[in-house]
């Protein structure tokens, strides 16, 4: 068995994080058109979160681009809160949706022992860290099935 080796991404300033950040826009992702849910296909992983520590979370998203592109996930959104418009949640500063190849994947990433130095920046980067897995669905009709009226 060979040793994979990670490519040193450019230092070009915070970039995307995942959990999801990462991979380069436009990338099709392995398995896009997969069965979607509990059976392996792809998931999205909702992260909102403030920001705590500029440094902290600078040190995590230089590496964190390619190293979630590495373990199959690509970021598809990143946003900043413009308002609030409705929820039961309170606001958060930063929204980043990242696609991930599998539930498999995205476990692989956070597992990764190589990445032991790594998470830590996000967790000490940021506060109050929502973080959400969701199953890809074509359209809301298995959602809307289950609903009793």
């Amino acid at each position: 068995m060979t040793e994979q080796t990670r490519a040193e991404p450019e230092e070009t300033g915070p970039g995307p994080d995942p959990e999801g950040t990462g991979a380069a826009p436009g990338a099709e992702p392995a398995g896009s058109d997969a069965a979607s849910g509990p059976s392996g296909g792809p998931v999205y992983a909702l992260n909102l979160f403030d920001l705590a520590d500029r440094e902290e979370y600078l040190a995590y998203a230089r590496r964190s681009s390619a190293e979630v592109a590495h373990h199959g996930g690509r970021v598809v959104a990143l946003g900043r809160l413009r308002r609030v418009v409705t929820g039961d949640i309170a606001p958060r500063q930063v929204l980043i949706l990242v696609e991930w190849e599998s539930e498999a994947s995205f476990r692989g990433y956070l597992d990764d022992p190589a990445l032991a130095d790594l998470h830590p920046h996000r967790e000490n980067g940021s506060a109050a860290y929502v973080w959400h897995l969701f199953d890809r669905l074509d359209d809301l009709r298995p959602l809307l099935k289950a609903v009793t009226m």
